[in-house]
């Protein structure tokens, strides 16, 4: 139902994310997993390698450029049976490998990378994984549907709050490396 302000809409009922040119893969094969789990039926293949390479695509696009020494944050959503979100950091150049490798891990338990955000480069991404990882240990006192689950895996946590809380500590001065 719309809702009007005087003479003007509040598009209320558009979809915006349309807008983006990047929605067309990755959110709609999202919103197509998401009503497969909705309707308890299994996903097609071809839209989990959307989603696979929509999160992958992602994840270049936000960690250009690479730069030796420097340290990245990132906040990782997994599909499975149990869904889950990782939250970790990683060198620049070893960022790749180390998302792989939690791919694979995913794997195992029959899941698959579904979103995926990471910071700018920072001198030192060790401090500000500390308070992103205290801010959602308060979530998880405090709600009985997010569990913890292995210092850095979290269930029932959905993708954007640990978005929002990694953005949320970021350092005042900022945690990027200027060029």
């Amino acid at each position: 139902m719309s809702v009007f302000f005087g003479d003007y809409r509040d598009f209320s009922d558009v979809d915006f994310r349309q807008l983006d040119p990047a929605h067309d893969d990755l959110a709609a094969a999202q919103d197509r997993l998401r009503q497969c789990r909705a309707s308890d039926v299994s996903p097609t293949r071809q839209d989990l390698e959307a989603a696979i390479r929509g999160s992958w695509r992602r994840l270049r696009e936000l960690s250009r450029p690479l730069k030796a020494g420097g340290d990245r944050l990132y906040v990782l959503a997994f599909e499975a049976p149990h869904p889950f979100v990782k939250v970790g950091r990683s060198k620049d150049l070893e960022l790749r490998g180390r998302i792989v490798n939690h791919e694979h891990d995913a794997a195992i338990q029959f899941g698959f990378l579904f979103d995926a955000w990471v910071s700018d480069s920072c001198p030192d991404a060790y401090p500000w994984e500390q308070r992103v990882l205290d801010r959602l240990d308060t979530v998880v006192a405090s709600s009985p549907h997010v569990t913890k689950m292995h210092k850095e895996y979290y269930y029932g946590l959905p993708f954007h709050a640990a978005v929002l809380a990694a953005e949320m500590e970021q350092d005042s001065e900022g945690t990027a490396v200027k060029d």
